[in-house]
């Protein structure tokens, strides 16, 4: 990864139009939570799609197609973000897009999707087993073709299956980057990264290791059900979650930790979070809800996940204890997200906060 320049990277995503994302301040919220900053990364505009994925997904597959212009169809599997984006790019190259989604995905995430005109296929199964499916059908549309005329398009890493998710990987790099020329790095002392298969915060961690003299303490939050990159951490070793429960934080919902994600993570997490969905809905709101002068930010249900993170952490005695945050520390924050599901966001900041 050391080789990657991110001037490329930034360069291939103003091609598309890509416009830097607002680096906002929050100091009356850190006031009233007791720390001395609260930055956050909004990502609610990111090429007019609501979230980071495109950043992703656009580079590998233009990378992809470059290797292999005899592509025709991009298939992904998806919670939502991840699959608008890839149909978005595929139309924006002229390719066809197939996107699975596992069952309890929103509509209005699925409409968002197929407004990008993409064939969207719904399993009755979660995450995990739906990637699998997209691989399936990719595996036997090349085999009927008798050559690679579909190509899969995963941020996720198994063995055989690395180049694709490195590319999509190495295209998230343009957020962090932005983030390192808006910020004065040494400022910031906890940075809080949401975990689902773990590539997204692997990306973000490897350039800060990087090109950062300075690395803040990285914690990852997951919700409690989907909680793979915590338990891999806990037990030392990668390893797949199986619980049937669900999550308002849908892109977030995975059950298994990426490989190449993991080869990073393991080395540069400080602590990893699990945690309830009453934290998000906390987050969503105090975001939505500024206080006095402080900024708005529309932050769906996985955008809101590191302010969760932070929340947790503040009811948590034995974390308080440890002094992870002081009156003296600034956070940093990506939200990755905006309504991407508008019903289910608008429910969610209108509810009143009982604590």
């Amino acid at each position: 990864m050391r080789s990657w320049d991110p001037l490329e990277i930034f360069d291939f995503h103003q091609l598309l139009g890509n416009k830097t994302t607002p680096l906002i301040h929050l100091p009356h919220l850190a006031k009233k939570l007791g720390i001395k900053n609260i930055i956050v990364k909004d990502e609610s505009q990111r090429l007019g799609l609501n979230s980071f994925k495109a950043l992703g997904a656009s580079y590998g597959m233009a990378k992809q197609l470059e290797k292999n212009p005899d592509i025709e169809t991009f298939c992904a599997a998806t919670d939502g973000n991840h699959g608008r984006s890839v149909a978005w790019m595929a139309r924006r190259l002229n390719r066809k897009s197939i996107v699975y989604v596992p069952r309890n995905t929103s509509k209005g995430r699925i409409e968002a999707i197929r407004n990008e005109h993409a064939e969207v296929y719904v399993t009755d199964n979660n995450y995990d087993i739906t990637v699998t499916k997209a691989q399936i059908r990719c595996d036997k549309e090349n085999k009927i073709a008798r050559k690679n005329v579909w190509s899969l398009v995963q941020d996720t890493s198994w063995d055989g299956y690395e180049e694709v998710p490195l590319q999509i990987m190495k295209g998230y790099w343009t957020q962090i980057h932005e983030i390192t020329e808006q910020i004065i790095s040494s400022n910031v002392d906890v940075l809080f990264l949401q975990a689902g298969v773990g590539s997204w915060a692997a990306s973000i961690a490897s350039y800060i290791m990087i090109y950062w003299d300075n690395p803040p303490m990285i914690i990852t939050v997951e919700p409690l059900c989907a909680n793979c990159v915590y338990e891999s951490i806990k037990t030392g070793k990668r390893v797949s979650v199986n619980n049937h429960k669900n999550t308002v934080m849908a892109g977030l919902n995975c059950r298994t930790v990426s490989k190449f994600a993991w080869k990073i993570l393991k080395n540069y997490v400080r602590y990893s979070l699990a945690i309830p969905d009453v934290y998000t809905k906390r987050a969503m709101r105090l975001f939505a809800h500024p206080i006095e002068d402080d900024k708005a930010i529309t932050a769906g249900e996985s955008g809101a996940g590191g302010m969760a993170g932070l929340l947790a952490l503040l009811e948590n005695k034995r974390c308080m204890e440890k002094r992870i945050l002081t009156s003296s520390t600034t956070t940093l924050f990506i939200n990755t997200e905006g309504d991407t599901d508008s019903h289910s966001y608008n429910k969610i900041i209108r509810m009143a906060d009982k604590r």
